[in-house]
């Protein structure tokens, strides 16, 4: 009896077998499928075992039935970038850094390039690019930028990797290098009390319709994002409750998000941050009622609609250099918007405020705060140290003693 070998149909498709130079065995599939508009074969290699590559193949097939099937040889660095921003399951305020970052300085130069030809030595070149002239200035671009930007180039391309079907065999980010940044911890840039106090001061005189902002800023810690968020309503005597961040939106116009960590908050404030708040509500009542009540922004323009975040980070760069100029650059050095909030944190450890309390206030773990603010704590390891040498000096006799010489220790040990 004659046995026939049967035939696959067209585009039913086939796993094989193959060796490498080292003679380890191999599999690969491949059938000839629907891609986008057209059918095409398709090869996919490098798998351990039969199962494994007839299991890819048949998901692969699946999503061409359906119609969502990628060629990875097709899919360019933008359009995935694109795609894996769409199912990132992140904070909105964490994926609009991440989006801007994509829009603004990946895509514009590796956007239209084939995922599945990115090499290391690519994104090398991509890095020094934007070191030489990365910025929309054509400026060099800040060193922690282009950390940025490597890290969503990683995570985009991991993902590429860990996709189904896979877009990508391996991650070549892994082997590129952006620069190195100073791991010095007192890098972080914030103002000595003197400082603030004298930028604050200049503040109520040259920048008065900002000047309140900017105290309110510098007493709670509180996030851009978090500032202009905030209602009367959420203002309680001496307490504010963080419940929600304003993110930048579509045409710069702020949404309604939650906070970076997803959860509510409440604020201490001082009498004299109470005071300034009290002062800054009668001001806006004056301008129009509305602007006063409790569902009306605390830090809002004059029709009652919150700022662009982009629009008050500006203003403070503004208020800074206009500052310096004033004052000196030596008395005033340049710090960011969200250098406030260090600044606050940094004067709160240094005068031994508990790190949980300042942990609590700003939103932060407390693992965190250890990490990045131990520079501002000057002698706490020292103190440590006389203190548990105090201890032990207490607890135990030295060489040459018994506890007969020290009527303290006989309670302890037998209190006789």
């Amino acid at each position: 009896m004659s046995t026939s070998k049967s035939r696959r149909s067209p585009g039913e498709g086939g796993v094989y077998e193959y060796r490498l130079r080292n003679g380890e065995k191999r599999y690969y599939w491949k059938a000839t499928i629907q891609v986008g508009s057209e059918r095409k074969p398709v090869v996919r290699r490098g798998f351990k075992g039969r199962p494994e590559a007839a299991k890819d193949m048949r998901a692969a097939m699946k999503l061409s039935d359906d119609g969502l099937f990628a060629d990875p040889g097709r899919v360019t660095v933008g359009e995935w970038l694109d795609a894996w921003l769409a199912g990132l399951r992140v904070s909105a305020s964490t994926r609009g850094v991440y989006g801007q970052m994509a829009k603004v300085v990946i895509k514009p130069r590796l956007g239209d390039e084939k995922l599945a030809k990115l090499t290391s030595t690519r994104i090398d070149a991509f890095y020094r690019e934007l070191e030489a002239n990365g910025s929309k200035q054509g400026t060099p671009l800040a060193p922690r930028s282009v950390r940025l930007a490597a890290a969503v180039m990683s995570m985009a391309l991991k993902a590429a990797v860990e996709a189904e079907p896979p877009l990508l065999s391996r991650n070549p980010a892994t082997k590129a290098k952006p620069p190195l940044l100073d791991d010095d911890p007192g890098a972080i840039k914030a103002w000595t009390p003197e400082q603030l106090n004298r930028f604050l001061t200049w503040a109520d005189e040259h920048d008065t319709e900002h000047a309140s902002l900017w105290r309110f800023a510098a007493a709670t810690g509180m996030r851009r994002g978090e500032l202009l968020a905030l209602d009367w309503r959420d203002v309680s005597g001496d307490v504010v409750v963080v419940r929600r961040s304003a993110i930048p939106g579509p045409g710069r116009k702020p949404v309604i998000a939650p906070t970076k960590t997803r959860r509510s908050r409440a604020v201490a404030l001082d009498d004299e941050t109470v005071a300034l708040l009290r002062t800054w509500r009668a001001r806006r009542g004056g301008l129009h009622l509305g602007l006063a009540r409790d569902p009306a922004p605390v830090f809002g323009d004059e029709n009652g609609e919150r700022h662009s975040p982009g629009n008050v980070t500006a203003w403070f760069i503004r208020a800074v250099e206009r500052c310096q100029r004033d004052l000196g650059e030596d008395l005033i050095p340049r710090i960011t918007l969200h250098g406030l909030r260090h600044t606050m944190v940094s004067t709160w450890l240094a005068a031994g405020i508990p790190v949980k309390v300042v942990a609590e206030r700003t939103g932060h773990s407390v693992t965190l705060m250890l990490n990045t603010y131990a520079h501002v704590m000057p002698g706490s390891q020292a103190a440590a140290a006389r203190q548990v040498a105090a201890a032990r000096r207490l607890g135990a006799p030295t060489a040459d003693e018994t506890p007969a010489d020290r009527p303290h220790l006989r309670s302890i040990e037998g209190g006789k």
